[in-house]
């Protein structure tokens, strides 16, 4: 390195110091790629945490940032990584700069269901720095060789399906489902989650390879469908599709989460699919939970223009409740990381804490317990909650042990431990 580079980077280096005493959280979010039009709002959600506790924003845009935000006299700072989520070369550089030359305390994001995975593979790197993945992403990320210094506030693929397979045995009366799956994470996790009560209770699966005008006319006698997608991926009249012409569809066809990852997409759902059983992902629909209430006014007040659609996607709901998770946690040590990030990690480690998208408290393996819902699909994108599934872990109460991997058409179907919801 020359001597005028090696001055440039030192450079850059202390021009992004800023304050010495300052704890830093750096917040990954798309810029390019598939995703590339929703940083503005990922990082509307986390500034929110900020914006709370007295900062100000820089600009008319989330991603101008923010400054002025402190909790017991230290300075917080949100810095941000542009990345594309699911290429997972753009994660792990972003992450190494927002750690080695930034100098972040914490790091938080997730877009695509494995950029856990590769969040964790850098954690290990950087022992020192706390890492919260902030969407659900695959089981692995916390449930398999865990890494002491990742965190996740969200329930997993997996977990969002709690209590679908338990409603299609006992309430709807099914003994023989197919099921259609995405080859790719969404698709497995949900498909094991949904075997795991079925199959415990007794039911027998056929598990079919999403095509986009797949009907399953080729299980005659199968009782009903349900569908796991990767949101962005299906119209309502693809899903409406895969029942195979059964009616009424709101007794043959059930839906993975994948239709809520999109509000605008969900306003848009037909009369058709009214009455049609899904899972509730992360930001549900309980606008009366005291968390997201302050939520939604806060994107009012910054944000003028917000809506309540807006506000409550999945994805900008993820970025607030993982920052907001690091602001709290401060808040008990008094505005610092502690000892190599030690401090910080113990308080993260002992919340029991009321987010946007509910109470949410970790394991063991720093991953969360959450309450989830059934939710039947009304008018114009509303939905009325017909169940609710408490202390749902990673094993989904036993149903799913910690080292399983759920991967394409090999989902196991057999009877076995069943959660309490489900019995």
């Amino acid at each position: 390195m020359t001597v005028a580079a090696l001055l440039l980077f030192s450079g850059l280096l202390a021009g992004c110091s800023g304050d010495p005493t300052a704890v830093r959280i750096g917040v990954l979010a798309d810029c390019v790629g598939f995703l590339r039009n929703v940083q503005g709002a990922a990082l509307t959600g986390a500034s929110i945490p900020l914006l709370d506790r007295g900062a100000k924003l820089l600009g008319p845009d989330p991603s101008d940032g923010v400054s002025g935000a402190t909790i017991a006299g230290h300075p917080v700072e949100l810095l941000t990584g542009c990345i594309e989520g699911g290429e997972y070369s753009s994660i792990i550089e972003q992450a190494r700069k927002l750690v080695e030359v930034e100098r972040a305390d914490v790091i938080v994001g997730g877009t695509y269901p494995g950029d856990g995975l590769a969040l964790r593979e850098v954690a290990r790197r950087h022992p020192e720095v706390t890492f919260v993945v902030s969407n659900p992403g695959d089981r692995e990320i916390t449930a398999t060789d865990p890494a002491p210094n990742v965190f996740r506030f969200a329930a997993d693929i997996s977990q969002q399906v709690a209590g679908l397979g338990s409603y299609a045995f006992q309430d709807l009366g099914w003994r023989r489902a197919v099921v259609i799956a995405d080859n790719n994470e969404m698709g497995w996790g949900g498909a094991a989650a949904f075997l795991a009560e079925f199959c415990g209770l007794g039911g027998t699966v056929t598990q079919v390879p999403m095509s986009p005008d797949q009907q399953d006319t080729a299980v005659p006698d199968a009782d009903g469908t349900v569908v796991f997608f990767a949101p962005f991926g299906q119209t309502p009249e693809t899903l409406t599709a895969f029942a195979g012409g059964r009616q009424p569809l709101e007794s043959s066809l059930l839906l993975g989460p994948g239709v809520w990852y999109d509000l605008n997409v969900l306003s848009a759902i037909p009369e058709t699919m009214r009455n049609i059983v899904t899972v509730v992902p992360t930001g549900g629909t309980d606008l009366t939970n005291p968390a997201s209430e302050r939520y939604r006014l806060s994107a009012a007040q910054y944000f003028p223009g917000t809506t309540v659609t807006d506000a409550m996607q999945p994805f900008v709901v993820q970025n607030h409740d993982a920052v907001e998770v690091v602001m709290t946690a401060l808040e008990q040590t008094g505005g610092t990381v502690g000892a190599g990030g030690a401090d910080l990690r113990q308080a993260l480690g002992s919340l029991d804490v009321q987010l946007v998208s509910g109470s949410v408290r970790l394991d063991a393996n720093r991953a969360a317990i959450v309450s989830t819902s059934l939710a039947r699909l009304g008018d114009i994108g509303s939905a009325t909650v017909i169940r609710t599934m408490s202390d749902v872990d990673q094993t989904l109460g036993g149903t799913l042990p910690r080292s399983y991997e759920p991967r394409f058409g090999e989902q196991p179907c057999v009877t076995g431990t069943l959660a309490t919801w489900a019995r």
